[in-house]
C-alpha cells in the first residue's frame, strides 16, 4: 500500500519539479567548477588507473579506473575527467529523491528537502565533481536499496521476486567492483533480514542466484589479487590499524571533521537517529539505520588507530538524510528545533558559498599554508618546469616524496614514469618499479609539504640542490609555491613492515632489473 501511494502521488507532487530543478542547478554549477582547478590527489591517482587499465589495483577495485578509461578516451583535460562523476552524482540525487519519497510518502516534500540537506554538506559538494571509488559506490548502493524495496513489496504481495534478487545481486557486484568497504552493504542486508524476520528469503532461490551473480562480477578483483599475492586485501586489513596505539584524539578529530563537513544538522540528528532507530516503531528509520550505523561504527573504531578521512563515511550520512528530514518535519512545532535548523542551515549555507567561491577563484587573502585550495593549483605549471629541467640535465627521471605528489606529477607528465622516494610499497612500484641505483632525478615539492628531503638513506638521493622556485599566484596572493630539486645518486629502497612478507616485492624488483 505504501508503494502504491508513493507511485500515485509522485508526479502529482509539485516538489518533484523543484527537486529536478535543484538537481539541474547543482549539476550546472558543478560543470562550471569542473575546469577551474587541477585534479586532487585522489582524482589524479585514479585518472592514472584509466590510462593503465588492469583487472584491479593495489589499493582499490577497478571500477574507478574503468570509468576513467572512458573519460580519457575522449579527453585528457581536468574538465573532461569530471563529467562522469558529475553525471553520477546527479543520478544519485535522483535515486535518493525516489527512495526518500517511497520510505516516507506521508510528507510530500521529503525528497526535495533530503536533496537540499545533502547538497548543503560541503563533503558531498566535493564528491560531486571528483571521480573516486565512492562515486560509483554511492550510485550502486542507492540502487541496491531501491531494489531491496522492490523485493520487499513483491514478497508481501506474493509476486515473483527473481528479477529483484538479480538486480540486487547486480548492484552489489557493481559496489564490490567499486570499493572494498562495499562489504558493509552485505552486513546491512543481513541486519535487514534479522530485523524484519524475513527467514523465507534464506530459502528463496533468487537469493542464491544473486550471490552467484555478484560473485561472478567481482572475479576480476579476485583474479588480480590471486596473481599479486593478495596485496590489496593485506593493504586494506592493515590500512585502518597503522598505529598500534589507540588515541582518542584521532577519534575526536575524525568526528569533528564529519561534524563540519556534513553539517551539524545531518551529523547530530543523523547520529541520534542511527542509534534510536532500533527502539522506534518506524520500519523506514530502521532500514536506513541498518545501512548507516555499521559504516559509522567501523570507521569510528578504526579512527583510534588512524584518523578516518571524512568521505569514507559518506554513505552513512547519505542514507540517514531522509530520516533526519522526516524527523525534523514531525517535530517542527518545537521552537528550539526551528532555531537550531535555522542557525545550522545558515552557517552551512555561508560555508558552502565561501568554499565554492574559493574553488571557483582563490580570492581569500590568507597565507598559502592556510589556503584550503592550495593543493588544487599549479601542478601543471610545476610539471612543465620539471620537464624543462629534465632537458637541461639529460638522463634524469621525475620523482616525488610520496604517492600523493607522484599522482599529480604522473598525470600531468604522462606518459613519463614517476618514482617515489620512500620505503612504502604502493601502486607506483607495480607500475614503474625502482629507478636504477645511482640515477639522477628532478623532485617536485609543494610548499604545504613542510618536511625537508631525506638524504643519504635507502629509497632517497645522496645529494639534492634547489634548482627552481615556482610561486603560483591569484589576486596578487601566493596560493602555493613549488620547489624543484635536481638530485643525484639514488640509493635503492628497503621495504619495511608488512611489505617484507610479500613475494610480489621481490618479483617487481626482479622485473625492473630485467628491463633496465
Amino acid at each position: 500500500m505504501q508503494n502504491a501511494f508513493y507511485r500515485h502521488n509522485l508526479h502529482q507532487n509539485s516538489a518533484y519539479g523543484y527537486a529536478l530543478l535543484l538537481i539541474l542547478a547543482m549539476t550546472a554549477w558543478h560543470l562550471i567548477l569542473a575546469g577551474r582547478v587541477n585534479l586532487s590527489v585522489d582524482e589524479a591517482h585514479y585518472a592514472l588507473y584509466g590510462l593503465k587499465l588492469d583487472w584491479s589495483y593495489f589499493d582499490h577495485p577497478p571500477m574507478v579506473g574503468w570509468l576513467n578509461a572512458i573519460a580519457t578516451y575522449f579527453s585528457h583535460s581536468d574538465f573532461g575527467l569530471r563529467v562522469i562523476p558529475i553525471t553520477f552524482f546527479a543520478a544519485s540525487n535522483f535515486v535518493l529523491y525516489h527512495v526518500a519519497c517511497r520510505l516516507y510518502p506521508s510528507f510530500r516534500w521529503i525528497g526535495f528537502w533530503t536533496l537540499a540537506l545533502v547538497n548543503s554538506a560541503f563533503m558531498f559538494e566535493l564528491l560531486a565533481t571528483s571521480m573516486l571509488p565512492d562515486t560509483p559506490l554511492m550510485f550502486a548502493s542507492l540502487m541496491a536499496v531501491w531494489h531491496l524495496l522492490n523485493l520487499r513489496d513483491a514478497s508481501e504481495q506474493r509476486h515473483s521476486t527473481l528479477k529483484y534478487w538479480l538486480w540486487l545481486g547486480f548492484w552489489i557486484g557493481i559496489a564490490g567492483l567499486s570499493k572494498y568497504t562495499s562489504v558493509i552493504l552485505i552486513a546491512s542486508l543481513v541486519l535487514i533480514v534479522l530485523l524484519e524476520r524475513r527467514w523465507n528469503w534464506l530459502w528463496d532461490k533468487g537469493l542464491w542466484f544473486a550471490i552467484v551473480l555478484a560473485g561472478i562480477m567481482i572475479t576480476p578483483v579476485l583474479y588480480w589479487n590471486a596473481t599479486h599475492d593478495w596485496i590489496s586485501f593485506l593493504y586494506q586489513i592493515h590500512h585502518g590499524t597503522y598505529n598500534q596505539d589507540w588515541s582518542w584524539v584521532r577519534v575526536l578529530s575524525t568526528q569533528l571533521a564529519q561534524f563540519a563537513l556534513y553539517t551539524p544538522t545531518l551529523y547530530l540528528l543523523g547520529a541520534w537517529l542511527m542509534l534510536s532507530a532500533w527502539v522506534s516503531h518506524s520500519p523506514s528509520n530502521k532500514l536506513l539505520a541498518a545501512f548507516s550505523l555499521p559504516t559509522v561504527i567501523l570507521f569510528a573504531m578504526n579512527s583510534g588507530h588512524e584518523m578516518s578521512l571524512p568521505h569514507w563515511t559518506q554513505l552513512a550520512w547519505l542514507f540517514i538524510a531522509p530520516a533526519v528530514v522526516f524527523w525534523v518535519w514531525q517535530h517542527w512545532a518545537s521552537k528550539a528545533l526551528r532555531w537550531f535548523i535555522y542557525l545550522s542551515s545558515s552557517v552551512s549555507l555561508i560555508m558552502v558559498i565561501i568554499l565554492n567561491s574559493q574553488l571557483y577563484t582563490p580570492w581569500m587573502p590568507v597565507k598559502s599554508k592556510d589556503n584550503p585550495v592550495h593543493e588544487l593549483h599549479g601542478w601543471q605549471q610545476a610539471v612543465n618546469e620539471a620537464i624543462s629541467l629534465q632537458n637541461q640535465h639529460p638522463n634524469t627521471a621525475l620523482f616525488a616524496a610520496n604517492w600523493s605528489q607522484a599522482s599529480r606529477i604522473g598525470w600531468y607528465a604522462y606518459p613519463q614514469p614517476v618514482y617515489v622516494t620512500d620505503n612504502r610499497f604502493d601502486q607506483f612500484d607495480l607500475w614503474f618499479g625502482n629507478p636504477k641505483q645511482g640515477s639522477n632525478g628532478i623532485v617536485i615539492v609543494p610548499s604545504y609539504e613542510s618536511q625537508d628531503l631525506k638524504l643519504n638513506q635507502p629509497g632517497h638521493f645522496k645529494t639534492c640542490q634547489l634548482a627552481k622556485t615556482l610561486p603560483i599566484q591569484a589576486h596578487h596572493d601566493t596560493i602555493v609555491t613549488y620547489r624543484l630539486f635536481y638530485c643525484q645518486d639514488f640509493e635503492a629502497p628497503s621495504y619495511s613492515g608488512w611489505a617484507l612478507k610479500l613475494p610480489i616485492v621481490q618479483q617487481v624488483q626482479t622485473l625492473q632489473a630485467q628491463t633496465q
